[in-house]
């Protein structure tokens, strides 16, 4: 069994900034518009083709850094993705890509809708910086990349929760769909908060240098800079399909 190596104070130094950059997330001009356009029916069709391939690409970056990292990170992110690609028991064996297009039918959406969907020009600009992230960085700031969307989605590490919860929410607030027929959102909420440790996990165990621990925190800051863009991009396009 792997042993942590990095000290406990520099360890719970970088927790504290990574927590705190995290929440500031939601405070961001990026996340501020998303969540203050209203959903309409047509609004919430356009934004969810568009985020299942934001799951999709999620697997494609997840392959890129195991490819870079060392064995026992290669053996973190098996374990991760075998949820994802495998499927959830409880939800009749889908997977995570599976169970977004299945929540698509509380909002009239048929599998083909979303396997037919274009991916617009801000799913693909930050798709593929994710990917750029994932495969040409070092291992510390590849993973950090990956890991830190799932840290930030976390209802234990995001004050007034996550984005799984707040987007569940606004959808039933904004058009009576009940979080039980939110399957990919509701799943999240659970799921996300043993996926976030990972960053920590990791980060305990390479974390050992100053110079180790800015690679992981400079994998977090580049990928919470693409997420604005994309949830930027996502509330222009509920802007968009407005009442």
């Amino acid at each position: 069994m792997a042993t942590q190596v990095a000290d406990d104070g520099a360890i719970k130094e970088l927790e504290e900034e990574l927590t705190e950059l995290a929440n500031a997330q939601f405070e961001s001009d990026a996340y501020k518009h998303m969540f203050s356009v209203p959903f309409s029916l047509k609004g919430a069709q356009e934004f969810f083709m568009q985020h299942a391939q934001f799951n999709l690409n999620r697997r494609d970056c997840w392959g890129y850094v195991q490819a870079l990292a060392p064995l026992k990170i290669k053996h973190f992110v098996w374990d991760h993705e075998t949820e994802e690609l495998d499927g959830v028991p409880h939800r009749g064996g889908l997977n995570h890509y599976e169970l977004a297009v299945k929540q698509g039918e509380a909002w009239g959406l048929t599998p083909e809708d979303y396997y037919n969907a274009p991916t617009l020009d801000g799913t693909l600009t930050c798709c593929q910086a994710w990917i750029s992230l994932a495969q040409n960085s070092v291992w510390r700031t590849s993973f950090a990349a990956s890991s830190a969307l799932e840290y930030s989605n976390s209802d234990d590490i995001i004050r007034g929760g996550a984005m799984s919860r707040r987007i569940g929410e606004k959808l039933e607030r904004e058009l009576g769909i009940p979080l039980k027929k939110q399957l990919s959102n509701e799943e999240h909420m659970v799921a996300e908060i043993e996926h976030a440790q990972m960053l920590m996990r990791a980060a305990k165990l390479f974390g050992e240098t100053a110079q180790d621990r800015e690679q992981i925190l400079d994998g977090a800051k580049k990928t919470w800079a693409v997420d604005r863009i994309f949830r930027g991009f996502l509330g222009d396009l509920l802007e968009k399909y407005a009442d």
